[in-house]
């Protein structure tokens, strides 16, 4: 359910020509990645047929509370290239040093942030990149260290050093004839 919901806000957000092109499959490891950051089996309690009444109960919510502040202590070291939407920290210029990514548009802004283990912060000081309007979809590729950090708009459970930002694209079935 998370994942078609992210595919469906990033192929909303790509209407427009950027960097690297993304195929269906690389797309879902990218998807996938968000996954990581979960503990295995995390969210195994919310049923396959997840009704109104259930999803709207104070008990409900508060087992999605508690699993959104659950970080994933296996990611610490690893290598993760993962899409998403940045939300621009500290600025030089044009440039960003240290920003939130978070799997969502808009969100830190317009929306209630991300949960703790659904938001990275991303940390380059010596290689600032350009900043990205918040509803442009990009892939970012870094070291994972596992760890909060709380920021006036939102909490982070990750942060990612060793960084490469790229914008994301998709190739059409339309382009390919």
């Amino acid at each position: 359910m998370v994942n078609r919901f992210i595919v469906v806000i990033l192929l909303f957000f790509t209407s427009v020509s950027f960097a690297k092109e993304v195929s269906d499959e690389y797309l879902s490891q990218l998807v996938d990645g968000w996954n990581l950051l979960a503990p295995p089996e995390l969210y195994d309690f919310i049923p396959e047929n997840l009704d109104y009444k259930t999803m709207n109960s104070p008990e409900f919510q508060k087992k999605i509370d508690n699993a959104g502040n659950q970080i994933n202590s296996l990611m610490d070291g690893k290598v993760i290239e993962i899409a998403g939407f940045m939300v621009p920290l500290k600025t030089k210029g044009s440039s960003v040093t240290q920003f939130l990514l978070v799997p969502e548009a808009g969100q830190c802004i317009h929306v209630p942030p991300p949960p703790l283990n659904q938001t990275l912060l991303v940390e380059m000081p010596e290689n600032p990149t350009n900043i990205r309007d918040i509803y442009i979809p990009i892939i970012v590729t870094g070291k994972v260290s596992v760890g909060s950090q709380s920021f006036d708009i939102a909490d982070s459970g990750y942060s990612l050093t060793d960084v490469t930002v790229e914008n994301l694209t998709f190739k059409y079935e339309d382009d390919l004839q």
